[in-house]
């Protein structure tokens, strides 16, 4: 199902746009990979590598979707976190919630984008991302994301041996 959806888009995006998104995306990686390992069959590989692009940047707000990575690429530098609005301390390397429908956005109480919408030509109806730290559907640093994102990337390290 995930990839009859990411065929209908230029981002192979197949999982839907709910809140945490970018969980979604990081465990559907990972069951692609699992999935390639485990049957040698490279039918999702193309799938796999799109939805792991996505989370770096290849997407609609061209932006990665992790505090601080890569360096020298666009990432979320505002993130909702109070470490980082509270006493400037980011949050590198983690995952934020990721982009959301915006019927789910504009239901939210107390969400705002306190310091401007750098993404506002490509914020659509359909769908929203915001790197502000008053955005907090879109742009929280999310534990669980994160920790999928480290067995992602490790075992994206370990394939390349």
């Amino acid at each position: 199902m995930v990839w009859q959806n990411a065929r209908k888009n230029a981002f192979f995006r197949g999982v839907p746009y709910i809140w945490c998104s970018n969980n979604l995306q990081t465990s559907f990686a990972i069951q692609c990979y699992w999935y390639r390992q485990l049957t040698g069959d490279n039918t999702y590989q193309e799938l796999e590598e799109a939805t792991f692009d996505f989370l770096l940047g290849c997407n609609p707000w061209g932006t990665s979707m992790i505090v601080g990575y890569p360096l020298e690429a666009d990432f979320p530098d505002d993130p909702h976190s109070s470490l980082n609005v509270l006493h400037g301390f980011q949050t590198l390397g983690g995952i934020v919630d990721g982009p959301v429908y915006g019927s789910i956005y504009k239901q939210q109480r107390g969400v705002s984008v306190v310091r401007g919408d750098e993404y506002a030509e490509f914020q659509s109806d359909h769908v929203v991302y915001h790197d502000d730290y008053g955005d907090y559907v879109t742009n929280e640093p999310t534990m669980d994301g994160t920790a999928s994102l480290i067995y992602l990337l490790g075992a994206k390290e370990s394939s390349q041996r």
